[in-house]
């Protein structure tokens, strides 16, 4: 009988421990089936890059020489050699991985675009007819962005680096044209639609409000062989919507390089007699006096009807002649109203 216990006991015990043995590994077989925790959903899915990465159907864009590139992800990397680059990019909420010192950091540390930050981006060195090949290869750009007619021969060096793409705006739907393609090339099209939304809503209330009872007229230049931006030339395709511009191209000859603009004398612009002249100064050299101090040392010059009235405005060059894009030409219409129609604006 003894004997007879200690095996009932001993099954016992043997029972117990395989009950027990079992208990542990269901407790494994539930942690593993488990549904994954918030975090390891999140490392397993994907980020919003890959996302919008995946989303993106790739872009063949055209650019106005007719050069044509294709990307199959949205550029995040641009590198600008022009300051219509910089305008674009401050439209779509982007930063430049770097600019050309010549002007282009001008505008980009502009405070309508980006202030004191626009001083600490990476620069392209040489002159602007002429970026550094070498600056740009590293600063690594999926994209840079020239000016045609100028920076043309940078493509055959950036083979193999990165495309280029170059715009040149002759009016401003070209401007808002280039704004889209940019706005597609680097997955931006809703921040593109509402930039372009934003120009197009002031230039239509303006075109509306403004009396156009002032003659108005952008000059350039570095000099006293100054030129006259037409109607069909950037400023003057908004120009002529907010005010009387009377300055046209009669001939194709008139207008040789299709830029919009004619040199002139001040002989010709008396018979017009501007009421207000906004005055786009280019310097080349140190100490070079603006356009409006060098001409009034002619007797002509005090004839003027917008010189007798004291208007005669000094402008941002760089944003009014060399931005191009679309904020640029928004800051010319809010300059350029507030000094038509001052009771107004």
């Amino acid at each position: 009988m003894h004997l007879k216990k200690v095996a009932i006991n001993l099954a016992f015990i043997l029972m117990m421990i395989m009950l027990a043995a079992c208990g542990s590994n269901a407790g494994n077989v539930d942690y593993t089936t488990e549904e994954p925790s918030a975090a390891a959903s999140e490392s397993s899915s994907p980020s919003p890059v890959q996302e919008e990465a995946e989303a993106f159907e790739p872009v063949t864009a055209t650019d106005v020489t007719g050069a044509t590139i294709t990307v199959d992800r949205p550029v995040e990397k641009v590198a600008c050699v022009v300051s219509l680059c910089v305008d674009a990019l401050a439209e779509l909420g982007m930063r430049p991985i770097a600019i050309a010192e010549s002007g282009v950091r001008t505008i980009a540390s502009a405070p309508e675009f980006y202030g004191s930050e626009g001083e600490s981006f990476p620069s392209i060195g040489g002159s602007f007819f002429e970026p550094s090949l070498e600056d740009l290869v590293t600063a690594a750009p999926d994209l840079v962005i020239g000016l045609s007619g100028v920076h043309d021969s940078l493509r055959e060096g950036l083979n193999g680096i990165a495309p280029l793409f170059l715009g040149n705006p002759k009016s401003y739907d070209e401007s808002v044209a280039f704004l889209e393609v940019i706005g597609e090339l680097t997955g931006r099209t809703e921040e593109a639609a509402a930039a372009k939304q934003r120009f197009l809503d002031k230039l239509d209330a303006a075109r509306k409000q403004a009396p156009k009872n002032k003659k108005a007229l952008i000059i350039y230049g570095s000099d006293v062989n100054f030129s006259v931006i037409t109607d069909s030339g950037l400023g003057g395709t908004v120009m002529k919507e907010i005010s009387n511009y009377p300055w046209r191209v009669e001939k194709p000859e008139d207008d040789p390089y299709g830029e919009g603009s004619v040199p002139y004398s001040l002989e010709k612009l008396l018979v017009e007699n501007p009421d207000v002249i906004f005055v786009e100064s280019y310097s080349y050299s140190p100490g070079t006096k603006p356009i409006s101090e060098q001409l009034s040392e002619s007797p002509l010059w005090s004839k003027l009807k917008a010189v007798e009235n004291s208007q005669v405005h000094e402008v941002r060059s760089p944003i009014w002649g060399d931005g191009r894009g679309t904020r640029s030409l928004s800051i010319m219409m809010d300059e350029a109203l507030a000094i038509l129609y001052p009771d107004q604006y």
